[in-house]
């Protein structure tokens, strides 16, 4: 009976211990991250380096020309914004006279714009690209330039350049 006793006793010492213990846990943390992907390629047009200058007696206004293919890419469910700056003036490096232009981006394909439809005096355009504005992640603009070429330019080669950049929104 003795043996009885303590196997009985034993038993409920073990149980009383098993809930008098408090339960462990411990904490898993987890974590990842995601680079952003934008990315813009840009595409001269022929007509880049090809621009009609006038300048030889006869003056050019209100031309517009597309000048390059822009193709975007994001993973940023939000969208991008694409800008693109003239660096400077077309200039001469014969005698330094220079042209200002205007820049424009529209969406890919669209009808050429009119020179009314830059509205801004700077050489600078800036469009948000909504993620809707996306399939799989791609997007595809134009962008357009526009000069008023004076009567008389000074011979020589005009140039200039324009960064296209992108934004995550």
């Amino acid at each position: 009976m003795l043996v009885r006793r303590f196997a009985v006793a034993s038993t409920l010492i073990a149980v009383g211990a098993v809930f008098a213990t408090p339960a462990m846990a411990d904490t898993i943390n987890l974590s990842g991250s995601v680079a952003s992907i934008s990315t813009v390629t840009s595409t001269a047009t022929s007509n880049a380096s090809n621009l009609n200058l006038y300048g030889a007696g006869t003056a050019g206004t209100d031309t517009v020309v597309q000048v390059a293919d822009l193709a975007l890419t994001t993973n940023n469910k939000q969208g991008i914004t694409v800008t693109a700056t003239a660096n400077g003036p077309l200039t001469s490096g014969v005698n330094g006279d220079s042209m200002p232009y205007q820049v424009l981006i529209v969406g890919d394909a669209a009808a050429q714009p009119t020179a009314t439809s830059f509205t801004s005096t700077t050489a600078s355009a800036s469009v948000p690209v909504g993620v809707g504005g996306f399939v799989n992640g791609a997007a595809d603009r134009d962008l357009y330039i526009e000069y008023d070429a004076p009567q008389l330019l000074d011979p020589g080669s005009y140039t200039s350049s324009i960064t296209v950049t992108i934004a995550d929104n």
